[in-house]
């Protein structure tokens, strides 16, 4: 599936590089396609579901980020650059404008937008394949009609990507099945779950487990042993290694264990940020971390249970019409007239759509079981009233201790 993404996204460039970037050479149309075969290189097991714990675990005394840096993307690009496999490939000039073009430093605007921008290539391909594997039809939407009707206008000394007013339907159809692949599979209950399980599984097996491949895996520090290490890493042979781990501890060999074989955690408390009162609420919303570890210790006394095996998780839903515009900027519609309007205004659809409705989530995971749906029921309402009352509580004591 990465493979097959990675290859779909090139196809992708390369047609969206012929249409858009007609008045130049091959060989910077060939940079586009490369950029896009290579943007997720550097992935490592389980994609993004574990890039957090790499977060966690790089060595900040050696690796320094900027501002808005990420750790998988320094990754990525280093990977890019030093990679003996890609050098005999692909020029030095090449690599170092790829890594260029990725990480946003190097790039024309419409260079920028097929690789990285609201409308990219990647979007259009995983939008669709997703939606194809999980045997769904929410992500469907027109990509033939879409790519014929974008089109390039000029800002500044730059030219940047826009779509005719032709293509208003298949562009609103695309951002529609952005949000509801978003609300119906990325924010699936059992998607959330398994993904929490994983983060957790490695995360205590490095922490708590102290097992020696996790944390070298786990551990980036720049160096070329640890890139050789790195890609020798698939989803299939980190599980096998954890399952035969000989550490004397088992919380990750356990959460790998069950997720095997399908035991997955339940839902024990689903709550809307907004119905917590609004001190908690706003400090929930701003940011979870610092109350992470308080939530789950007193949710796992609610339930009797080990707080390294309850899981709080956050997650937002933004409006269609905020998820519209993307973190990479605007969709721009260009008019018969050649004026240009952002989408979300030029849309009657999602100008008539309040951006201020979103919602944001907390979440808490455990492995509990319910012996009947009727138990079940019972059982939740009671864990909802406790689990909120002290959440509530402990977040009230963590603002103030601070």
């Amino acid at each position: 599936m990465p493979r097959q993404h990675s290859l779909g996204v090139a196809h992708l460039a390369g047609r969206l590089s012929d249409r858009l970037l007609v008045d130049e050479d091959p060989e910077t149309k060939l940079l586009v396609r490369q950029a896009t075969l290579l943007h997720d290189i550097g992935h490592g097991p389980f994609s993004h579901v574990s890039e957090s714990v790499l977060e966690l675990c790089y060595d900040r005394s050696r690796i320094r980020l900027g501002p808005k840096g990420k750790i998988h993307e320094q990754l990525t690009h280093s990977l890019i650059s030093t990679s003996p496999e890609l050098s005999r490939l692909i020029s030095d000039r090449n690599r170092e404008a790829v890594v260029g073009l990725l990480s946003g430093r190097q790039a024309s605007g419409l260079m920028k937008d097929i690789v990285s921008g609201p409308l990219d290539a990647d979007k259009l391909d995983y939008l669709l394949r997703d939606s194809y594997y999980c045997g769904v039809k929410y992500g469907v939407f027109d990509i033939d009609r879409l790519l014929a009707t974008l089109v390039s206008f000029r800002s500044g000394s730059d030219r940047c990507l826009a779509v005719a007013g032709g293509g208003m339907h298949s562009l609103e159809q695309f951002v529609l099945a952005k949000y509801y692949m978003t609300t119906q599979v990325y924010r699936h209950r059992v998607r959330l779950i398994t993904d929490a399980m994983i983060t957790r599984g490695i995360v205590l097996g490095i922490r708590e487990d102290k097992i020696g491949f996790l944390r070298d895996l786990y551990g980036y520090d720049g160096s070329a042993e640890h890139l050789r290490n790195w890609v020798q890493w698939d989803d299939e042979k980190l599980v096998i290694s954890v399952l035969t781990s000989k550490a004397r501890r088992s919380y990750a060999r356990d959460l790998f264990q069950r997720l095997r074989e399908r035991r997955l955690f339940k839902l024990v408390f689903h709550r809307k940020l907004r119905d917590f009162q609004p001190l908690v609420r706003d400090a929930l919303a701003k940011n979870l971390q610092p109350y992470q570890a308080a939530i789950e210790r007193v949710a796992a006394r609610e339930l009797d249970l080990d707080p390294n095996l309850v899981m709080a998780h956050r997650y937002r839903i933004q409006s269609v019409r905020e998820q519209s515009r993307n973190s990479e900027g605007l969709v721009y519609v260009m008019r018969s007239d050649q004026t240009l309007m952002p989408f979300e205004e030029e849309s009657t659809l999602f100008r008539s759509i309040d951006e201020a409705q979103k919602d944001e989530y907390l979440d808490v995971y455990a492995p509990i079981e319910f012996k009947d749906s009727g138990t079940r029921d019972r059982d939740l309402r009671e864990f909802d009233d406790c689990i909120r009352h002290a959440i509530e509580h402990e977040v009230d004591r963590v603002i103030e201790a601070r």
